[in-house]
């Protein structure tokens, strides 16, 4: 029996990042005489890509935040920070093993620069599982919007009807049913789990690759 294809979010479904984002997002705030956020404030913060993640971390300064001018002091600090203490969720290694030898086609589909992905992929030694790897600059739209997932869909070579979009967050499952794939909301992650019950999904992980 052939596995269905799966596109999985990265950050709070494959790996726990959240040290790392929260380093680089209070970088920028020091950066512009802000005190530091906890790590929960920070999770809320993710899942709509680096942009909006720096509009809310620097939300004190007023409208509208100038992006363009802090990305650079991110991208510098989080080149590094990005791979300092990430690391991947119980279970990840072995599924990942498993559905290899099984034939199982994968991707990651992140709003996270696709090369910040691609550099914690290859440094927790995961990237030879996945097919594509589409990032939130890979495209021209992020998700909520079916264009990366389409993208990854095309690389893999698999219409959408038999794949299943795996993430974290309402833009993950949002993606999802807009691509036209089933969904699988992952409860251990960053989003809580009575918004991602509301949303709504195709099924649920308790923890990586375990259906409630």
């Amino acid at each position: 029996m052939t596995l269905p294809p799966l596109l999985l979010d990265l950050d709070g479904t494959l790996v726990d990042s959240l040290a790392d984002i929260a380093a680089s997002a209070n970088h920028v705030r020091a950066a512009y005489g802000l005190g530091p956020l906890s790590h929960d404030a920070v999770r809320g913060m993710i899942g709509d890509g680096a942009a909006l993640l720096l509009r809310r971390a620097l939300a004190e300064l007023g409208e509208p935040v100038d992006v363009a001018a802090a990305w650079p002091i991110y991208d510098e600090h989080h080149r590094e920070q990005c791979t300092a203490t990430v690391e991947l969720y119980p279970g990840v290694g072995a599924c990942l093993e498993a559905w290899r030898h099984a034939g199982r086609k994968l991707a990651v589909v992140t709003n996270k620069p696709e090369g910040f992905a691609r550099r914690i992929l290859e440094h927790l030694g995961v990237d030879r599982f996945f097919g594509a790897v589409v990032g939130g600059d890979t495209t021209p739209a992020r998700k909520p919007d079916p264009a990366p997932l389409r993208e990854a869909l095309r690389i893999l070579d698999v219409s959408p009807g038999d794949a299943w979009m795996v993430g974290d967050g309402l833009q993950d499952l949002r993606a999802g049913r807009a691509a036209g794939t089933r969904t699988i909301a992952a409860l251990y992650g960053f989003r809580d789990e009575g918004s991602l019950r509301a949303e709504g999904a195709d099924a649920y992980w308790t923890a990586f690759g375990v259906e409630e």
